[in-house]
């Protein structure tokens, strides 16, 4: 394979790979199958619990999400949907079996569509933690590429128009004539 050939297909095939690890998305938010728009607004107390419960944010935080940056009561929920997936969180929710929540749920229970609604922002949450670093990644794996190609591009006729002249200064000095 000639070198120039095989730069191109390397480059080809790095830029494909940094494309793909930027574009695939992960799958975390597709296991729930609840509107997590409504589940961020249960959660932040901008949309009323059917049953009059208190919204999640009274006493839980969530990275990245209100002002308080950490729980004031309960739990910080940041790591739920990685630690329980899907089902777990709704079984959670369905329960809500901690002594602290049984006073404030036991006659307020969360509906079926809360649930799934909330499951599906913990989905989502836990999906947008892992992206930065993915993304990141991604980014960082791609601007090195982007460097690599365009080196190699710009080197390809630098490297012809450079090395002939030396060979045939070397061949001169060495008395070798074509």
């Amino acid at each position: 394979m000639e070198t120039s050939g095989w730069r191109a297909e390397f480059c080809r095939l790095t830029l494909t790979l940094a494309f793909l690890a930027l574009i695939l998305p992960g799958t975390a938010a597709m296991a729930a199958t609840g509107n997590d728009a409504r589940g961020e607004q249960l959660f932040t107390g901008s949309r009323a619990m059917t049953n009059g419960g208190s919204p999640c944010i009274a006493c839980h935080a969530l990275a990245g999400l209100g002002t308080a940056g950490r729980a004031s009561y309960g739990p910080d929920l940041s790591e739920l949907y990685a630690d329980y997936e899907a089902e777990g969180v709704a079984a959670v929710l369905e329960s809500l079996a901690f002594p602290s929540m049984e006073a404030i749920y036991a006659n307020r229970p969360l509906t079926e569509t809360e649930r799934l609604d909330l499951t599906a922002f913990f989905a989502r949450t836990a999906e947008t933690q892992t992206l930065p670093t993915t993304s990141l990644a991604g980014l960082i794996l791609l601007g090195v590429v982007i460097v690599f190609a365009l080196v190699g591009l710009s080197g390809l006729r630098r490297f012809k128009g450079a090395r002939r002249p030396l060979v045939e200064q070397a061949r001169k000095e060495r008395g070798v004539i074509q």
